[in-house]
């Protein structure tokens, strides 16, 4: 933006032509003078005042402007779908911590305790400790995403999230 208003300011002043000023001795042998010229031009802006300069220079100083505005608009929209990510891993983290994970080792107990009084064959048991195992992996999962996106926040607002009470369980 800075160079943008520069590119401006430095259109409208040539808007007015340069004042040139020239001098020099001369030396002339046939006669043996010394004489000292002077010469100074100043053009009249008749026909050419640098408009089209200065309104391209006005005109990209509006884009950049633009530019910077979508920027922010786009940053924002990232931090929404970033939240949005965040909130739905941690309810997910949350829901299975709570819920899931205690309902299958449950159901992994059980499952090996009634093999071992022979009410349940081996492959109950085995298909108690994959749901198990399956429970587990999405917890992981969910947390992994969930640290993700608060890297990603951190990094679009920089600087780090402020613990919360709801993210102290979590770990």
């Amino acid at each position: 933006m800075d160079r943008r208003q520069a590119a401006v300011a430095l259109a409208e002043a040539r808007r007015l032509p340069d004042l040139t000023v020239g001098g020099g001795f001369r030396y002339a042998r046939e006669t043996d003078n010394h004489t000292l010229r002077m010469r100074l031009s100043f053009p009249l802006p008749l026909f050419d005042r640098n408009q089209g300069g200065v309104l391209e220079a006005r005109y990209q100083l509006a884009k950049s402007a633009e530019e910077r505005r979508a920027a922010a608009i786009r940053a924002q929209a990232a931090l929404g779908d970033k939240y949005a990510t965040l909130a739905a891993a941690l309810t997910g983290a949350t829901v299975l911590r709570d819920e899931v994970l205690p309902g299958a080792q449950r159901a992994f107990d059980a499952a090996s305790e009634g093999y071992r009084q022979g009410k349940f064959s081996f492959l109950e048991v085995l298909d108690a400790q994959r749901t198990l195992f399956e429970a587990r992996e999405q917890h992981v999962t969910a947390l992994a995403t969930y640290h993700k996106a608060v890297a990603d926040i951190e990094r679009l607002i920089g600087e780090p999230l402020t613990t919360m009470p709801s993210q102290r369980k979590q770990e």
